[in-house]
């Protein structure tokens, strides 16, 4: 599959079970554990106390239960919880038990993105101090979380995919992203409103030599729930002077993030997930 840039693959291999290099070598947890999963208060209680994580990711672990919530550490390599790909029908895997999340602390993540996915029981996600993520941010199919808002985030060295029942998106200090793409299947979320306030000051880097999804992943664009079709906005049509509120052909069934495979909740990550998972199964990622 020719598709998703390089550094999307990296940031969404992060939904294979990874154990901790600790667990693995039975030596004592360290700040520079290249692999760190969460799985308990113990893991949290230690991990609090380093400022800085240098290693390769950071995880909340399958197994962990209940609000996660870690103050004190300001940079992360990455960060993810949950799955690339939906539960396939008989699938043993674990259904991750976190409930909110909070990182009050962290400033910057420094290599490989954000991801939250496939997680049912995550009501609220808390990183009010972070600025600058090197990396995508995914946040896809997680029912009951409702409100995103990062007040801090000025700059993604990537590109933002949301899609999931969002009411409220909140990026306030937004500057930099190489492309953002909203679906919420919620009629509360306002796309027009939100790109309003938000399109105009965003510098959208994506370059020539990016690896991208197409058309339809490219610039600004928001799709939000309801019965009518002006629920939507498209920079690039707002700035042509065109029809950016969905009141012409670009906000029906245009495929800028509103097509036909929108309609289905939970069928892939953005539509794309079942591509991108065979992809990678075909390389040897085994998801479970």
């Amino acid at each position: 599959m020719v598709g998703l840039r390089l550094s999307m693959c990296a940031t969404l291999c992060a939904a294979v079970t990874i154990v901790s290099a600790a667990d693995i070598t039975g030596l004592p947890r360290t700040c520079d554990d290249q692999w760190i999963s969460i799985v308990d208060k113990e893991d949290i209680d230690f991990y609090k106390t380093c400022k800085v994580i240098d290693g390769l990711g950071f995880f909340i672990g399958h197994d962990f239960t209940g609000p996660f919530e870690m103050p004190g550490v300001e940079s992360i390599p990455r960060f993810s919880s949950g799955y690339l790909l939906p539960k396939l029908r008989g699938s043993d895997r674990v259904d991750d038990g976190v409930t909110s999340v909070s990182m009050p602390d962290v400033k910057n993540i420094t290599q490989q993105g954000f991801l939250i996915g496939y997680v049912d029981y995550v009501t609220s996600v808390s990183f009010p101090k972070l600025e600058s993520i090197v990396g995508d941010v995914v946040i896809v199919d997680s029912s009951n979380i409702t409100n995103i808002t990062f007040p801090s985030l000025e700059t993604v060295h990537g590109a933002v995919m949301l899609e999931g029942s969002f009411e409220v998106i909140n990026l306030p200090s937004l500057r930099s992203v190489k492309y953002l793409r909203i679906r919420s299947y919620s009629s509360k979320l306002d796309c027009p409103a939100l790109g309003k306030e938000l399109g105009p000051r965003l510098n959208l880097t994506l370059g020539e030599d990016d690896i991208h999804l197409g058309s339809g992943y490219e610039g600004f664009t928001c799709r939000g729930g309801g019965q009518t079709n002006d629920n939507w906005y498209n920079l690039t049509e707002a700035l042509a002077g065109g029809p950016s509120d969905g009141s012409g052909e670009g906000g029906n069934d245009k495929d800028n993030g509103a097509g036909a495979g929108d309609n289905n909740s939970g069928a892939g990550v953005l539509s794309v997930g079942y591509g991108l998972g065979t992809a990678l199964l075909i390389a040897g990622v085994m998801f479970i």
